[in-house]
């Protein structure tokens, strides 16, 4: 299946309505942003890393500017050259700009291993350091990660960033970590060590929560989840704009629950590990109006990609345990709605905000290399097959609430239990009828 826009529903996404709303999902506050291009040649540092300025890394001038009790907007300058060590920017009096100071973003590198099953010892033995001089707000993110084991997905990024306004210009983000911790069992590894299968989520940048971040003219590398665009809570959005940049990966590298912006970005695929590869995977929550928005993008891949083994996207089942989609394999399957989701065969529940969890992704007069199948771009969440975590690739409304009618109906459910306020219900269900 290929769904295509008509120009007129096409027009509906347009950057500065993608860009309009922030809060609650159902009620957004209506907050026009329209992001200015950044100009590097008028951007004075206020602090300046590297050969040459007082700070060996970013975090020392992140950490200076919070000690100084800085208000309105800091510039953050970074000299040519490669930093190791990972960077938090936090909720502030200021808002950050953190500009790379060479001719082109691979001139300045902001690298770091790091991965969502990294235990919380070898966190605190290889990063302690880092954070040893660090102001309370900065220490207390970086003690509360070493208290976790794993540390997470939600931790596992080279450059986290929790500031409103945040703004990055011409550099590269790269997470090192090359999908290389065994998990224990069998695993096949490529030429280059790689496992093929398991768990290795690598951030190179989370937007944690933040509103209005502005990215432009940067390079975001890593292989599974390379950028996540993260909402500060479920069920809530906030907005970021990526412009001129470049985002490779190779599993679910673009993912989250937040509102995005992406224009003339090379969305690259990398395929020389995974069995599959997606570019997307969104879980935007069903009453949240926009998702992931991308125009005049360049979808492309290293070279080594087939066809039947790239995506576009897949929508992200967030927190699924138990699936009220497809017809269920298992004996006595009963899913019921619950607070939260969980799964005790052969019964479970499943909660709002995971049913509210499907994942929006809009593409526009953009470039899609020959490594997609163009008559089937998006695929199912969790495979094809039947399994508890199961759920096919949803285009419009009607395709999730078709599916659950009588299911919804047996746990003496609405439609409007699950997206009250919708305004697409009243037609729905007059269509239905």
């Amino acid at each position: 299946m290929r769904p295509q826009l008509t120009e007129d529903a096409a027009d509906r996404f347009r950057r500065d309505n993608v860009l309009r709303y922030v809060g609650t999902a159902g009620a957004e506050r209506d907050d026009p942003w329209c992001p200015v291009p950044l100009d590097a040649a008028g951007l004075r540092p206020d602090y300046v890393v590297g050969p040459g300025g007082g700070y060996a890394s970013v975090q020392e001038a992140v950490n200076r500017a919070l000690q100084e009790q800085r208000h309105g907007r800091v510039v953050i300058g970074v000299a040519a050259g490669v930093y190791c060590g990972l960077v938090y920017v936090p909720r502030a009096s200021f808002a950050v700009t953190l500009i790379g100071l060479g001719a082109s973003p691979s001139d300045v590198v902001l690298a770091e291993n790091i991965d969502a099953e990294m235990q919380g010892p070898e966190y605190i033995r290889r990063f302690a350091s880092h954070f040893a001089n660090a102001p309370e707000n900065v220490a207390k993110l970086y003690r509360r990660i070493a208290g976790l084991s794993p540390i997470s997905t939600a931790h596992a990024s080279v450059l986290r960033v929790e500031n409103d306004g945040f703004q990055l210009l011409n550099l590269t983000v790269q997470n090192t970590y090359n999908c290389d911790r065994s998990q224990g069992g069998d695993l096949a590894v490529n030429a280059l060590g790689q496992f093929r299968n398991g768990q290795h989520q690598a951030v190179a940048l989370l937007v944690a929560g933040a509103d209005r971040v502005q990215v432009q003219n940067v390079v975001l590398s890593s292989f599974q989840d390379t950028l996540y665009l993260q909402s500060p809570t479920k069920g809530e959005t906030v907005r970021s704009s990526f412009v001129d940049c470049d985002i490779e990966g190779d599993v679910d590298f673009i993912f989250g629950q937040s509102t995005a912006w992406f224009e003339r970005c090379t969305i690259r695929t990398l395929t020389s590990r995974a069995a599959k590869s997606w570019a997307t995977a969104p879980s935007t929550d069903l009453r949240t109006p926009y998702g992931f928005v991308f125009n005049a993008c360049n979808f492309t891949h290293d070279g080594k990609a087939q066809q039947g083994q790239c995506y576009l996207g897949r929508q992200w089942f967030e927190g699924v345990r138990a699936t009220p989609f497809g017809a269920a394999d298992i004996p006595g399957y009963r899913v019921n709605v619950g607070p939260v989701s969980f799964f005790d065969p052969p019964v479970g529940t499943i909660s709002r905000a995971t049913l509210n969890s499907v994942g929006k992704c809009v593409i526009l007069r953009s470039l899609i290399g020959d490594h997609i199948d163009t008559t089937a771009p998006w695929d199912a969440w969790s495979g094809n097959e039947w399994n508890p975590r199961h759920r096919p690739a949803l285009y419009r409304a009607s395709d999730m609430l078709s599916p659950l009618a009588d299911w919804l109906r047996e746990q003496g459910q609405t439609y409007e239990d699950i997206c009250p306020d919708m305004p697409f219900l009243a037609e729905y269900q007059n269509r239905t009828a």
